[in-house]
């Protein structure tokens, strides 16, 4: 089976150990060995899921700017192989455990439009239907809605590809409604039936193939600043698990009691500041996050809002570790995350589908593969010098390593050049 996970997981980019450095790393380590979902998958999540637990209470600031703590990780994997869905149902009963009326009554699913997501927020409701505009008497709040009070909305979309597909008809305002909910802001409207929501606290953990949103996303969504809210995660099976039956209850239980501890101090938080060695750090990484990165067009859009993601995630970080100060580790954690997401987008929008074969093809094999072997099962009828090109550029990107090997034959001659693949390794 390592030969298939290896296979799986060729496309991935690598992930520096340091992003799984703090609390919820230590969370997704105790529960690794029994789900099949991306450890980065679950991290991520958790990430989201414990941001919109903690409330609106704490925050950073960065200059004028109040950013609650809010991270929105898109999760991009293949239908199969991605298991996108078992690393979100370890975060969910992770999630369970540590806060049940939480996940009870806050997280939802079904974003339709930018009405039906401010509705959420007020205290009234009118007979609105499929949450387009329309006129009518103000009514209690309907069965659905968030507890009266409480502004903390978890959103799980499983097929974001259909919210995509919603968001491009007309007169739908949910992407711009979306921008504003990244902000924590007021998702009051000024349509014939008005809505006063002047506060809110959305998370979303929204999944997709990569073929979809390539397919879906055009360049106005990207230039018009609604994906650059969130934090894309390529993601893959991590193992097999046939019968697997998931954490055992006495695990989860325990995890989920410590997080509860750790959500319930976080949460009386309010701002939060830096310590000496994070506000050094941090300047080091805002002029990281927040330069031109060099990159096409739709990855520079993707990940332009880098620093404050980072600063977001540092925060959690520090919240769950019931620090008033955000260090340099917090950071660290934070930043290694955000590196991954950049790496993601450049993944997701690569046009490169020779590479992605050549480096699934050499990872089938854990003893790697020869030029020739790869000739024979990819390039048969191509020129040599296309093949030479791509090899050195894997190369040099860190995806294949080149060695050199011996003859076994005994005989003098040219050592025969084997590519290894570099797979994106898993966290211990």
């Amino acid at each position: 089976m390592a030969a298939e996970i290896a296979q799986a997981r060729a496309g991935l980019p690598s992930i520096d150990p340091a992003a799984f450095d703090c609390y919820l790393g230590d969370v997704v380590g105790s529960v690794a060995e029994w789900t099949e979902g991306d450890p980065v998958n679950v991290l991520a999540s958790l990430i989201c899921v414990t941001g919109v637990n903690l409330g609106q209470g704490p925050h950073v600031r960065a200059g004028d700017d109040l950013h609650p703590l809010l991270v929105w990780p898109l999760i991009v994997g293949r239908t199969n192989s991605g298991r996108k869905g078992a690393g979100w149902a370890t975060a969910k009963r992770i999630a369970a455990a540590a806060v049940p009326d939480f996940v009870t009554h806050n997280l939802k699913s079904g974003l339709t439009s930018g009405e039906g997501l401010a509705a959420m927020f007020t205290d009234t409701d009118t007979d609105e239907g499929d949450g387009e505009d329309t006129a009518g008497p103000a009514r209690p709040r309907s069965g659905g809605r968030l507890p009266p009070g409480d502004r903390r909305l978890l959103v799980f979309e499983n097929e974001w590809a259909g919210v995509m597909a919603r968001m491009r008809r007309e007169g739908n305002a949910l992407s711009a409604t979306l921008r504003g909910a990244w902000e924590g802001g007021d998702l009051s409207t000024l349509a014939v039936t008005a809505r006063i929501a002047p506060t809110s606290h959305v998370g979303i953990v929204a999944h997709i193939t990569p073929d979809e949103f390539k397919s879906k996303v055009s360049a106005s969504d990207l230039a018009g600043g609604t994906y650059n809210r969130f934090l894309p995660i390529m993601v893959s099976r991590s193992r097999f698990l046939p019968g697997g039956q998931g954490a055992p209850l006495a695990v989860i239980n325990g995890v989920g009691a410590a997080l509860s501890e750790r959500l319930e101090q976080g949460a009386k938080l309010g701002n939060l500041g830096f310590t000496a060695d994070g506000a050094d750090y941090w300047a080091q990484l805002y002029v990281e996050f927040g330069s031109d990165i060099n990159e096409t067009g739709p990855v520079e859009q993707f990940t332009s809002r880098a620093a404050p993601n980072c600063l977001r995630i540092a925060a959690i970080h520090a919240c769950l570790d019931n620090d008033t100060a955000i260090t340099a580790r917090h950071l660290a954690a934070a930043a290694a995350l955000v590196r991954y997401s950049i790496a993601s987008a450049r993944a997701v929008f690569s046009h490169d589908q020779t590479a992605a074969r050549i480096v699934a093809f050499v990872a089938a094999d854990p003893d790697g593969r020869t030029k020739t072997q790869i000739t024979s099962g990819l390039f048969k009828n191509k020129p040599p010098k296309e093949l030479n090109d791509v090899l050195e550029q894997l190369v040099n990107a860190g995806q294949l390593t080149a060695v050199d090997r011996p003859r076994t034959d005994g005989k003098s001659g040219r050592t025969a050049r084997l590519y290894q693949a570099n797979i994106a390794s898993l966290p211990k």
